[in-house]
């Protein structure tokens, strides 16, 4: 097997390799990771010696035309100065390195040829390599995001709302008793408020039946009773304002 086939079955079988899956998935994409930087020097250092090996047969076979070239020189060399056998011992001579030009020109064909396809499959193992690469990037993070996805939905399956709800419920009881009792004491303020009103709208007629009474007693003639309230010194602001509006009504009346 030449050194270009065990090159190509080395590159085939690297990407045919497995990994445990019971170890820790960033150990196995490091490892991995590291194996293939290994792979990658050891391929390109192969591919080296195959372009090498094309190059030193390059060389030969240059050589061996320049020495073509000089002995066919001397071969009409020699026949021009009339040495035949001299030309016939360089043209033996000029045989046997044209054997060995076709035979190195052979070698290198194959060469280049072999140079050629190495160059073109390590640049598709450089470019797999460069997709694993980032296929290791992307595992890395799905990695991640798992782990804190896990996390966080241990951390969720260990929170209890019973003690939260409880807490709230509390809350909301003292809360809605508070805003009851506020609300008892704003209706008991309307009753009381309205209680008053009731006691003061009943003075004022009180007053003002009184001081109808009076007026008809002098219209008629009669005397005030005996213990009658003096009502212009006992009535109240509110009681001057009743009276006041009582007798613009009696003017309006007119006399009786």
């Amino acid at each position: 097997m030449g050194l270009f086939s065990r090159l190509w079955t080395t590159i085939k079988g690297w990407f045919g390799m497995g990994v445990s899956a019971i170890e820790d998935p960033n150990a196995i994409l490091e490892a991995a990771q590291n194996e293939l930087r290994e792979k990658q020097r050891e391929v390109r250092k192969q591919a080296v010696q195959v372009i090498q090996q094309k190059n030193q047969v390059e060389i030969m076979l240059r050589a061996e035309k320049e020495k073509l070239e000089t002995l066919e020189a001397q071969v009409r060399q020699a026949l021009q100065m009339g040495r035949d056998d001299l030309a016939e011992q360089v043209m033996k001579q000029m045989l046997t390195v044209e054997g060995t030009v076709k035979s190195l020109q052979l070698q290198y064909d194959q060469a280049l040829e072999a140079a050629e396809m190495v160059k073109r499959q390590v640049k598709a193992f450089e470019a797999q390599v460069q997709a694993k690469y980032r296929e290791k990037l992307q595992l890395q993070t799905q990695w991640k995001q798992a782990q804190i996805t896990e996390k966080l939905n241990e951390a969720l399956s260990g929170i209890s709302f019973d003690t939260t709800d409880e807490a709230w419920e509390r809350a909301k009881e003292k809360i809605q008793e508070k805003q009851a009792r506020a609300e008892a004491l704003t209706e008991m303020g309307k009753v009381n408020l309205n209680t008053e009103f009731q006691e003061l709208q009943a003075d004022i007629n009180t007053l003002a039946a009184k001081d109808r009474l009076a007026q008809m007693k002098a219209k008629m003639g009669l005397a005030p009773l005996t213990g009658e309230v003096n009502l212009e010194t006992t009535v109240s602001p509110e009681d001057e304002q009743v009276k006041e509006r009582l007798g613009k009504i009696k003017q309006e009346m007119g006399p009786q």
